[in-house]
């Protein structure tokens, strides 16, 4: 330490003295520091020009050159973050490369752009002298005087060529980058408020700008909104019912009894599954010009509507989708698991065709659907930009890319026929391996580029785990899946845990801890409590991956069981809501909406499991065609996740709504407001027909009395009854208009299709 502050006390010109910021001054002597600690250092005039101008002798004949290091440390950073972007790759601007040593020196269209030791002959610096260098934002000072000073002594180059990855920068993500880094059980705030570790982290954020919580729900409020979020369908008039009565005795244990009641409910798995095939790609048909109907597919739907009911460990859960049928290839479950690999379109015109080359194109395109969809589903990285270049903006290589695709280059998409727990054969679409070609890394992605021949393997940043699974290009298809999915699913993989639970939280509370579900890279979000997400995924692994604990953590915090009520100070520091001064109102998706409709009118079929009900006629003639109908049957009148999900064939009720296409993962819906939606509650013939349906129902159970039909209606729809003014409105609304029409009214407001 004395030896870093007389370096620094004679750092040129005063440049420790101009840093910016006392965090830059820290660095930078915490920087001296450690070279000087250094046992393999020797001391070069080049470093004390750079330095300070006094060469100081520290140690001789040492393995690394101190130079070496501060061009890492300091030099290198600057070139990635403001040259590297135009002045590297196969073209760089100006034909010059400033990304490698020989490349630097021999200069570009202009001449040499280094001359050692004389700064005012180096064209680099004086391009960046004069300010035209970098053209979008010139360098500071402190890094100005660190390349003039670099080239000033001697120009010694470090790691060559440059490892863009080391640190992150402005304009990309290194190996630092948040979450690559390990999980770290954070250590809980004290504070006499919080009811739980959640709370304790969400209070912490609000203080620090002046906001606190909400007040808690009222009853009718809580229990609607945890039957809707963990079931998809309102609670029934006696549940509210009995939940007042109990929450008025002792709340906390009322909310602990429902939240466990919930997470048994088989409707549970129903209402969550849906969340999972979004982020699958799931559809039921092939897609492209064919469009085929996947007849067979609806399995992959059970399996997992199974799976979460019995509260699958979510490691396990992932792996068998990855690899289940190498892993347990005598499990039938374990097989159809596989439908999530091959969930996606496929493109059978494609596969068919006479020439080889195009083909070729259409399994990297099939291979980058596996890859993407991996990728962002478990590790929230999208890998599947690199397929034609290093990542631009993470730490992810194309070789990296073509490693992981030859992980899956067994995989192919088709139907296998299997021998179910009851002994009948059942044909289900999965994966059908073969033996995995050859892969190669392609020179911008043209399967006719063949630059090298890879092995299989995983992304090197990652913190934690080994990106090298040890096998060699000639590995079975079964060696390749089971190390691509064991490496995923590694307690010490960062991202795997991160990724679920912040998606929990997404749906939860519509917005997640880290708003890009899918990307936890440079181009996503970065996290609103970071301290909560790691907390969240700590809990998950000492749990054994059980994703109930993380639901009952969430919503039984005082955070979620806060009122949705704006407060308009709390807004004026926090429009987004980003800091959770409240629970957000949150739009019943689609499926909700229709389930919600049927469920109030009494028409829902029950029907657990099995083939998807259609909506549509088809028929083929070369492709397949869909027309969409609207039937009036107990057939479709099941839960909105049974329906076939045909990829170009669209629901105009669910599609208003904005439920997703198929054809693409959705890890966040959109949530739009338009015309469209009123028109539809208010003219579309299922809306009608449920109206209808709605009105016999409450005078079967209510009387002809018009009070008490209002009553009813009120109570299967709101889980209230309405107060005086409403009573009075309602009942003049049906003697002039009819019982019908109000249902249909109730049916387009806010109170029925939001959730407070």
């Amino acid at each position: 330490m004395i030896w870093a502050n007389r370096w620094i006390s004679g750092f040129n010109a005063g440049g420790f003295a101009r840093m910016s910021s006392i965090r830059q001054r820290k660095e930078f002597r915490r920087f001296v520091d450690g070279i000087l600690l250094s046992r393999t250092l020797r001391v070069t005039m080049s470093l004390a020009v750079l330095i300070g101008g006094t060469a100081i002798a520290v140690a001789e004949d040492g393995a690394v050159d101190a130079a070496e290091v501060v061009f890492d440390q300091s030099i290198a950073p600057i070139l990635v973050e403001h040259c590297l972007t135009c002045h590297s790759g196969a073209e760089p601007k100006g034909n010059l490369d400033l990304s490698g040593q020989l490349a630097a020196n021999r200069g570009g269209d202009t001449g040499s752009a280094i001359v050692a030791g004389a700064p005012g002959e180096s064209l680099l610096w004086q391009r960046i002298e004069s300010g035209d260098m970098p053209p979008k934002s010139q360098l500071s000072s402190d890094q100005q005087n660190l390349i003039r000073h670099w080239i000033q002594g001697g120009a010694v180059w470090g790691t060559d060529p440059i490892n863009i990855y080391q640190h992150t920068t402005s304009s990309r993500a290194g190996y630092d980058w948040w979450s690559l880094q390990p999980v770290q059980r954070p250590a809980i705030p004290r504070d006499n408020r919080a009811k739980s570790a959640v709370d304790a982290f969400v209070l912490q954020r609000l203080d620090g700008v002046g906001l606190t919580m909400s007040p808690r729900a009222a009853a009718r409020e809580i229990v609607r909104r945890l039957s809707i979020d963990l079931l998809g369908i309102p609670p029934t008039p006696g549940t509210v019912q009995e939940f007042e009565q109990q929450f008025s005795l002792d709340s906390d244990r009322a909310i602990e009894s429902l939240i466990d009641q919930l997470l048994t409910s088989p409707q549970y798995g129903q209402r969550w599954a849906r969340h999972w095939l979004d982020v699958a790609r799931f559809g039921e048909s092939q897609g492209f010009e064919r469009d085929k109907l996947r007849d067979n597919s609806w399995y992959y739907r059970d399996w997992v509507i199974d799976a979460l009911n019995r509260d699958l460990p979510y490691d396990e859960f992932v792996r068998m989708q990855i690899a289940g049928d190498v892993i347990r290839p005598d499990d039938v479950d374990s097989v159809i698991a596989t439908g999530f690999m091959v969930a996606g379109a496929w493109d059978e015109v494609g596969q068919s065709q006479q020439s080889d080359a195009m083909k070729q194109v259409v399994r990297q395109d099939e291979l980058e659907d596996y890859i993407g969809t991996v990728g962002q589903a478990f590790l929230g990285l999208t890998v599947n930009c690199a397929r034609c270049h290093d990542h631009k903006f993470d730490p992810i290589s194309q070789k990296e890319y073509y490693r992981i695709s030859a992980t899956l280059a067994g995989v192919r998409h088709g139907s296998r026929d299997l021998i179910s727990g009851n002994q009948q054969k059942i044909n289900v679409y999965a994966v059908v391996p073969r033996q995995p070609e050859e892969t190669f890394l392609l020179g911008r992605g043209n399967p006719n580029q063949k630059i090298e021949q890879v092995s299989p393997g995983g992304v090197a940043s990652i913190k934690g785990v080994d990106g090298e699974f040890g096998l060699d290009e000639s590995a079975s298809d079964a060696d390749r899946r089971q190390s691509l999915a064991n490496w995923i699913t590694d307690r010490q993989n960062p991202l795997f845990a991160r990724v679920i639970v912040n998606r929990l939280w997404h749906y939860h509370f519509g917005s997640g801890l880290v708003d890009s579900p899918n990307d936890f890279g440079f181009s996503g979000g970065v996290p609103s409590h970071p301290e909560l997400l790691d907390y969240l995924a700590s809990e998950l692994i000492d749990s054994g991956f059980r994703l109930k604990h993380i639901h009952r953590l969430i919503v039984s915090s005082e955070t979620y069981l806060q009122s949705s009520r704006y407060r308009k100070e709390c807004a004026a520091v926090d429009s987004g809501n980003q800091l959770f001064w409240r629970k957000d109102p949150m739009r019943l998706d689609a499926e909700t909406l229709r389930d919600t409709v049927l469920t109030v009118a009494g028409q829902m079929n029950s029907q657990y499991g099995g083939p998807s009900y259609q909506d549509f006629e088809t028929h083929v003639h070369n492709s397949q065609f869909y027309e969409m109908v609207d039937r009036d049957s107990p057939e479709v009148y099941r839960r909105t996740i049974y329906r076939s999900w045909i990829r170009s064939g669209r629901s105009h009720l669910l599609d208003v709504f904005d439920c997703p296409d198929p054809s693409t993962t959705a890890p966040k819906r959109s949530v739009t407001t338009t015309p469209l939606q009123a028109l539809t509650l208010m003219n579309n013939s299922f809306v009608i027909r449920m109206a209808d349906r709605l009105a016999t129902r409450v005078v079967h159970e209510s009387g002809n009395r018009t009070a008490d039909q209002v009553t009813r209606v009120y109570l299967l729809a709101y889980g209230r009854n309405p107060d005086q003014l409403e009573l009075a409105a309602a009942v003049g609304f049906v003697g002039a208009h009819g019982l019908s029409a109000l249902c249909r009214v109730i049916f387009n407001s806010n109170e029925f299709i939001h959730v407070d």
